[in-house]
Order: C-alpha cells, then sequence, then structure tokens
C-alpha cells in the first residue's frame, strides 16, 4: 500500500487549519497508515448533517487490535457527544427502532464490530438488519411488516463501522455484496509486525495526545463547487469505481464529493483546493480491496477493453486452466452492473 506523506512542521501554530493539526496529531497518535482512515471517520461525522450531499457511510475492513475501534472512540472527543450514537456490536433492527430510533436524525451512528454482529444471528435476521440499513442510507426511511405488526424507522444519519477481513469476506457474497455496501466508503489496512511493534514501543507517549473539540463554522452550502472540480470528481469516480468495484459511477462520484465537501468544512475553507485534492489521493490507495487483489486486476483489464486470453497472458497464468476463473469473474462483475452487459452479436443462421 501507497503511504501517504504527512505535512511537516504541523503542531498547534494557529496558522494551520483544524484539518492540519487534527492530521498531525492522528500521524502521532495512531501512525501513518492509520490516519488517512481516522480523518476519514472524522468527515462522515461532519456529513451528518448534509442535506444537499450524500452522507458518509464507512466500512472499515482491518485486522483485530489494529486501532479500528480508537479510530472511532476518538471521535467523541473531537465532536460533542450528542453527535453520536455508539449502537454496540449486537443489536436487531427492533432494537434500532427501539433504542435509536428518535435519536438518529442527523447523528452518527457506531458499530464497533459487524463480526459480532453477524456471528450472534440468524441469517434471516442478519438481512433483515442490513436490508434496513441499506434502505436507511438510500432513503432515509425503513418500513418492515411482520404478520400483523408494521413500523417504521426514519433519519438521516452518517454510519462508521469496523468488520475484521476474515469476516467480510465470508458475508460479502451473501449479506454485504449487495446495495449496502455500495452506498458505503469501503476502506482496507492492515500494519505490519513492525508498525505494531513501533506503537507498543511508543504507546505511553501516544496517550497523551490530547485533542481539541471541532468548532464547526461552515455547511455543505458554503462550499463552493466549481465546473473544474465536478470535472476532477468524475476522474477519481472512474478509477475509485474499479478500485472499489462500485456498481454505479454516479453514486461513486457523490461520495467522492461529500469527501471533498466535508474536508472543506474540517479546514474552514469555502472552496476546494489542493488540501483536499491531497485528501483524495491520500486516501485512494485504500479503496482497493488487497484480499481480491487479482479480481480487481481482471476487471481493470476488461475494462480497458483487454481479450479473455490476453488477461490470462497478462497475469502469466495457463489460458486453457484459468480462462474460466477469468470469465465468472467478468460475468460477475458484470451481474453487477460494474462492467456493462456485454451486446449480444446477431449471427445470420446457417
Amino acid at each position: 500500500m501507497t503511504v501517504y506523506k504527512p505535512q511537516s512542521g504541523l503542531g498547534s501554530p494557529s496558522s494551520h487549519s483544524y484539518a492540519q493539526q487534527l492530521e498531525a496529531r492522528y500521524t502521532q497518535k495512531y501512525g501513518q497508515i492509520v490516519t488517512p482512515i481516522a480523518i476519514l471517520k472524522t468527515l462522515s461525522v461532519i456529513s451528518s448533517t448534509f442535506k444537499e450531499n450524500v452522507i458518509i457511510w464507512i466500512i472499515t475492513v482491518a485486522p483485530s487490535r489494529q486501532l479500528k475501534s480508537k479510530t472511532s472512540e476518538i471521535q467523541k472527543v473531537i465532536f460533542k457527544k450528542n453527535k453520536l450514537i455508539y449502537a454496540g456490536s449486537d443489536f436487531t433492527i427492533h432494537n434500532l427502532k427501539k433504542e435509536y430510533d428518535s435519536k438518529l436524525n442527523r447523528k452518527t451512528l457506531f458499530i464497533n464490530d459487524l463480526t459480532l454482529l453477524f456471528t450472534t444471528k440468524e441469517t434471516r435476521a442478519k438481512s433483515r438488519l442490513i436490508d434496513g440499513l441499506g434502505e436507511l442510507a438510500s432513503e432515509g426511511l425503513y418500513r418492515y411488516g411482520d404478520f400483523d405488526k408494521t413500523f417504521y424507522i426514519k433519519g438521516w444519519f452518517s454510519l462508521i463501522a469496523n468488520i475484521t477481513p476474515s469476516s467480510y469476506l465470508r458475508n460479502k457474497a451473501t449479506l454485504l455484496d449487495n446495495t449496502f455496501t455500495q452506498r458505503c466508503v469501503v476502506v482496507y489496512y492492515e500494519l505490519t509486525d513492525q508498525e505494531m511493534s513501533r506503537a507498543n514501543l511508543e504507546r505511553k507517549k501516544r496517550n497523551q495526545i490530547q485533542f481539541e473539540k471541532f468548532k464547526q463554522t461552515l455547511n455543505e452550502n458554503d462550499v463552493e463547487i466549481t465546473k473544474e472540480d465536478d470535472i476532477r470528481f468524475d476522474e477519481y469516480a472512474k478509477r475509485w469505481r474499479i478500485l472499489g468495484a462500485y456498481s454505479s459511477s454516479s453514486q461513486t462520484f457523490d461520495m467522492i464529493k461529500s469527501i471533498a465537501i466535508a474536508y472543506a468544512i474540517l479546514s474552514n475553507h469555502t472552496k476546494i483546493g489542493s488540501d483536499e485534492y491531497r485528501y483524495l489521493n491520500m486516501l485512494e490507495p485504500y479503496i482497493k480491496s488487497p484480499f481480491e487483489s487479482i479480481k480487481l486486476t481482471i476487471l481493470e483489464l476488461t475494462y480497458q477493453g483487454r481479450s479473455v486470453h490476453d488477461i490470462c497472458l497478462m497475469l502469466n497464468r495457463d489460458y486453457k486452466k484459468y480462462h474460466p476463473f477469468v470469465e465468472r469473474t467478468i460475468k460477475e462483475y458484470r451481474m453487477k452492473g460494474v462492467l456493462p452487459i456485454k451486446p449480444q452479436i446477431e449471427v445470420e443462421a446457417l
């Protein structure tokens, strides 16, 4: 994974924006690898009040004990407590209605461990919960009907959820690989043993790092988006759609736009500039799944117009043995809408 270069010389001087100071604090506390994800979680909280732009939903995929929870919990320090709702890791759609329905609107919902959420429920309950969250992400409304009982959950809110790689891959095909994940920014990282060791040795020093509250002065309508910005967002969307295997180019565009706007608010900028694009560049390597790198390479090569035979050659694989896998992968992405459906070729009857 490409590691971004932190801005040098950042500390607490008033000449630096809050976003710059926050990046420096995150880097000191969590290290360079985790910092872009920590910032993304901050941007998700900011986006919870968006009305004109999509609200940022995040799924962080990383191994256990690699700071997923820490980077979620620190948001309670940065923002007012009433902005954040901690739902734990074991609830149903009924619990969501009973405990949080009236509190969700324009807030941020934390799910600390999707792995636990999935392992404690039957398939039907898990499917109902994921479907409900997916509808809330897109419509701000979920209607549930069961025999003679019907209820609604209403609210626009952002979501920050964490999950381990094994659980993500295990549940992806049956639960997550639907409209729910298509509406989320799914990001991946894994710390090396060396990075974990350095974090352990510096733990006392890192625990002493303090964070200031974020005092928001701008809203989404205060940030100007130009035609040039739209063109650049579209270029990002073309890349991220392939990197993240998103089926909708417009949905990917909308997520990128919201990330840029939220970062501008964090920086107190009324226009999208070099800082916002720097962050998009910083985040981009985390969009590609390291667990499906071969599939995503096949997707990218197909998107470039390469044939199945060419793809096998470029991957240094035997065509006779490997072409079924390549063809299944291409078919999978066509069915998901990531690749266009191949037009039927009409042939004259012999």
